[in-house]
């Protein structure tokens, strides 16, 4: 990634480089170049939203008139999915999959796009090529050997979200992602300004998706957009003294103003006086209002929404890269973090033979034995690393860690209880290496069960909607924070090893993985290997059958706990 430093040359090469892209469909030598121009234009945006959130506000509401239709509406919905994004936490990785997809909505069709927006009659050919734009897009885009994933996903699905993301009737709409995208695309068409339209506000698009989605992830999402714009209310005007002003940004006291005489920037001001704003569509050249008046050194930099978390994988490291002879270096690893007290008194619970209340961080530990305390500090200061990190599936991600949680239980609950932790412990892992290496492969659905290479076995990546993990990252991963750890060294071995090869210990987190995408999974099947070492690890754990197992699981598994 090359050094970014803002500028309003590169805020004015964000609108030129748009229209170059765009018009990358209509030269078909130049269609090998196309993702790695739509991935680098993706990072600029992305990197100016972070460094400039309220000049990318304001230009929601100019309309650039050195450009055209196409362009303007592609920015915009451009700057919107980094605002989604930013609103919702989520990082920039992600953010520049999204925006990628954002910029191949009209990739294909930009002439024809500019044409309707005029009024113009299209003719037959290029009504069809407006209608199958996507299709276009995402063969040109497998021309250019593009990976295969999310933004395949999200252009085949863009025109039936759009269309069902309002109206009376309540369509399930399960792709959070592809929400996201669509409700960019909706609000940039309703602001981007065209001939014999009615151009909305960005506040009256925002109110009247909200009235008119059944989504709850849209509603959320709709919400968390509308307190970054107030946050961040560059573009807005107010009237200062009986002048028009435009807002530049919110201060600590006041606002930062621009005062505009015929849509360009004759003056600046700073004032305490409090406003109401209002917005409208500004269509301007001026190059000064468009670009440079938001480099201002008076313009306070964006607030830090990242929370700090160096501490605590130092901590995760320390627990993890030492085999612990006595509690109180326990102690000592997670004393900084008063915070996951009550954490460990709930996770204690379920090794408390005698009822005891556990009290205090000590007896909480003593309560696990010696041998599973560093496991459970570990597991507990992930899972509040896992609640911080923001993804469109989180809650499904969480949803299906305790699933694992309780299916783990359940299969303890006849006998082996204190190998508990040693089985959930490499899962919480797994999910925070998911989260925060794979984002973009996270889907809400469970892929089958059934291997295609038959020499390795299920993956945790089935459960969340893709192939396999990364092995190089993973493996990284574990020996860098669970070296020590002999199951995070199993459920690493589960992820690499031929099946044939498999230690008991792996053996079971593979049962374990088969068990959950077995009753997550809809129609299931199961091969003769799986079928197998699921027999043999149940009956270990004095299950007679997989049937028997479900059955208990139905029936307990909501409430199970370790006896």
């Amino acid at each position: 990634m090359s050094e970014f430093k803002p500028s309003p040359a590169h805020l004015k090469r964000l609108f030129e480089h748009t229209h170059q892209a765009l018009r990358l469909y209509y030269n078909k030598q130049k269609w090998p170049a196309i993702y790695p121009t739509l991935s680098q234009l993706a990072e600029r945006f992305v990197q100016s939203y972070q460094h400039q959130p309220n000049a990318l506000h304001a230009h929601l509401q100019f309309y650039a008139s050195d450009h055209g239709y196409a362009t303007n509406l592609t920015v915009n919905q451009c700057i919107l999915v980094c605002a989604f994004c930013s609103a919702n936490g989520y990082d920039a990785n992600f953010t520049e999959e999204l925006v990628i997809a954002a910029l191949s909505d009209h990739l294909c069709c930009s002439n024809e796009t500019n044409k309707a927006a005029r009024g113009e009659m299209l003719s037959v050919q290029e009504t069809k090529l407006v209608k199958l734009r996507h299709q276009f897009a995402i063969t040109m885009l497998d021309t250019a050997n593009v990976p295969q994933g999310q933004l395949q996903r999200i252009l085949s699905r863009l025109d039936k979200y759009t269309a069902a993301i309002t109206g009376n009737k309540s369509i399930p709409l399960y792709d959070n992602t592809s929400i996201l995208v669509t409700l960019a695309k909706r609000i940039a068409k309703a602001i981007t300004p065209r001939p014999k339209i009615k151009t909305f506000t960005i506040v009256q698009a925002l109110k009247s998706l909200y009235l008119g989605t059944h989504n709850e992830f849209a509603q959320l999402s709709l919400l968390a957009l509308a307190r970054q714009i107030t946050d961040y209310p560059g573009g807005s005007l107010v009237n200062y003294k009986g002048q028009q002003a435009l807002v530049l940004c919110a201060t600590h006291d006041g606002f930062l103003l621009v005062l505009l005489n015929n849509n360009n920037a004759v003056g600046m001001l700073k004032t305490s006086k409090r406003f109401t704003p209002h917005y409208r569509p500004i269509s301007t050249s001026d190059r000064k209002l468009l670009y440079s008046i938001w480099f201002n050194e008076q313009i306070p930099k964006p607030i830090e929404a990242h929370e700090h978390q160096e501490a605590i994988w130092q901590a995760i490291t320390k627990l993890g890269q030492h085999q612990f002879l006595e509690f109180k270096a326990i102690e000592k690893a997670i004393k900084p973090f008063s915070q996951i007290t009550y954490a460990l008194q709930q996770a204690a619970r379920q090794y408390n033979r005698q009822g005891q209340k556990a009290s205090t961080v000590r007896h909480c530990l003593t309560m696990v034995g010696l041998d599973t305390a560093g496991l459970l500090c570990q597991r507990v200061l992930l899972e509040t690393l896992i609640s911080k990190l923001r993804h469109p599936f989180a809650n499904d991600v969480w949803h299906k860690y305790n699933h694992l949680n309780k299916l783990i239980m359940m299969l303890l609950s006849n006998e082996h209880s204190e190998q508990f932790e040693h089985l959930l412990s490499p899962f919480t892992a797994a999910i925070y290496f998911i989260l925060s290496d794979h984002s973009c492969a996270i889907r809400r659905s469970v892929k089958s069960n059934t291997e295609q290479l038959t020499e390795k076995s299920v993956s945790i990546a089935h459960l969340f909607g893709f192939v396999r993990l990364n092995e190089t990252r993973f493996t990284e991963f574990t020996n860098n924070y669970f070296a020590h750890s002999p199951s995070h060294q199993a459920f690493l071995e589960t992820e690499k090893a031929e099946k044939s090869t498999l230690s008991d210990k792996a053996r079971y987190l593979v049962a374990i993985k088969i068990l959950a995408t077995y009753t997550l999974g809809e129609s299931q099947a199961l091969s003769a290997w799986q079928t197998q070492l699921l027999d043999e690890v149940l009956k270990e754990f004095q299950w007679n059958s997989l049937t028997q197992f479900c059955e208990a699981f139905i029936t307990h598994g909501p409430s199970c706990n370790i006896d």
